[in-house]
Formats: structure tokens, sequence, C-alpha cells
């Protein structure tokens, strides 16, 4: 599962557009978020997945 989150790597702004919106350079994909086996938000994410399937 990608992420569709994007980083400018000229501003450091995160966003979901192909393109920073404040300076105009391509956004890049994030790295995924760090394995927690507390994982706090687990539950939302795998209930988020189910709905969308």
């Amino acid at each position: 599962m990608r992420s569709k989150i994007k980083k400018c790597r000229n501003c450091d702004l995160y966003t979901l557009k192909e393109n920073c919106p404040i300076c105009g350079a391509p956004t890049h994909q994030t790295k995924p978020a760090r394995f927690s086996p507390e994982d706090r938000y687990g539950r939302y994410r795998r209930a988020l997945r189910q709905e969308s399937e």
C-alpha cells in the first residue's frame, strides 16, 4: 500500500498534490511509516482499508 502524501524536497512541505503549491517544484513519495508493535492507530487504518475494499 503506497502512501498518498507527498513531500516537496525544496521547502519540506507535505501535500497531496503532484507539484508543491508554494514553490511549484515536483513532489516525491514519502517513506512508509515506521513499524511499531504498540501501533496506536492500527485499528483505524485497518478499518479504513476494509471500508475502501
